[in-house]
């Protein structure tokens, strides 16, 4: 008996909006089989979806399979070689109808918005409504799923964050807060090089303190407050935050580096410190530059500042309570007498 060399799904082709998209139904082992999840390795850059939700999936799985109910469609993108790998034939043009054509041995549907719904029915037979986009790239494709999902439950704000500073053409123009904390991660010299989650899967070992919303968050209030003008361009400004930090490390290397029993980079010591600094360079006409500059200023709070979990600042959240923070912080690093 001759080996069957390809799957064949009938349904029917038309327009979703301005992109062409194929409609069918088919039992979800075979759906699973032939895709996959681009999960974000932050290590490399590469993917951009979040990790799979293993009691999210086995929580549809049981409920998939009870009488009587249903889900919307699960939405893929046909990638790889059309031809090879899928294709997809039109058999009638006035009705749409037509077949695809799904290679064995190839994984050609990217899951854009279902693989929380399908992880764990590999093994099922229970048959589901699916859409697959036409051979998008992978930036139609990413920017599809940063729509569909920007507003969806438990999905991490950082990955929409992060996928926002990959589609925009300009990022320092466009969205100089989302460039300065891209760079704050990515680059080696920088204070925070690897240590801000993006929302994908992280490298055994790397141990983030922070969320890439909440740092790109502490820099947009930053670049509201001050006056960029006498800080020069976006890539200065990058420069001055991260000697800035290199100088918070210094200063608290013991908060830095025990950071899971310490406020330091937790949303409080983000927020105050953050906002510390239009402060600091006002009162010392923009002259601060460096990290020695920034170390000499905040020296005092070494003595004076209890970051610990269960310290002087536990059970503060909030605005109001960074706001608390800053004013502490400024008391204590600073001439009261100019304290604005």
């Amino acid at each position: 008996m001759k080996k069957k060399t390809a799957t064949f799904i009938n349904g029917q082709v038309g327009d979703c909006g301005g992109l062409r998209t194929f409609l069918g139904f088919a039992p979800a082992h075979l759906l699973y089989a032939y895709s996959f999840v681009d999960v974000l390795n932050e290590g490399t850059g590469e993917g951009y979806q979040r990790p799979r939700n293993v009691a999210h999936s086995r929580g549809f799985k049981d409920y998939i399979h009870k009488s009587k109910v249903s889900t919307i469609p699960l939405t893929f993108n046909l990638r790889g070689k059309s031809g090879k790998d899928w294709q997809v034939d039109i058999q009638n043009n006035s009705t749409g109808y037509a077949r695809l054509m799904l290679n064995n041995g190839t994984k050609p549907l990217a899951q854009v918005d279902c693989q929380h719904r399908l992880g764990e029915l590999g093994d099922s037979d229970i048959p589901l409504a699916f859409m697959a986009f036409i051979g998008l790239d992978l930036r139609t494709e990413m920017a599809l799923f940063n729509i569909i999902n920007s507003k969806a439950k438990g999905l991490s704000s950082s990955l929409t964050d992060y996928h926002e500073s990959n589609l925009l053409k300009n990022l320092a123009d466009d969205a100089p807060h989302l460039y300065i904390a891209r760079r704050l991660n990515d680059d080696s010299g920088s204070p925070w090089h690897r240590l801000i989650r993006y929302g994908g899967k992280t490298n055994s070992g790397l141990k983030r303190r922070t969320s890439f919303r909440m740092i790109q968050q502490t820099i947009s209030r930053f670049l509201n407050d001050i006056d960029d003008e006498r800080l020069g361009d976006v890539d200065s400004i990058y420069m001055l935050i991260a000697e800035y930090w290199w100088a918070i490390r210094r200063l608290f290397e013991s908060d830095w580096l025990n950071h899971r029993k310490s406020l330091l980079t937790k949303g409080i010591g983000l927020y105050s410190l953050m906002r510390l600094l239009p402060y600091l360079l006002r009162s010392h006409e923009y002259k601060l530059r460096t990290r020695d500059d920034f170390y000499d200023v905040l020296k005092p709070l070494a003595t004076k500042i209890d970051w610990s979990s269960k310290g002087m600042f536990s059970g503060i959240g909030g605005q109001a309570g960074a706001h608390e923070v800053l004013q502490y912080l400024k008391e204590s690093c600073c001439d009261e007498n100019t304290i604005s």
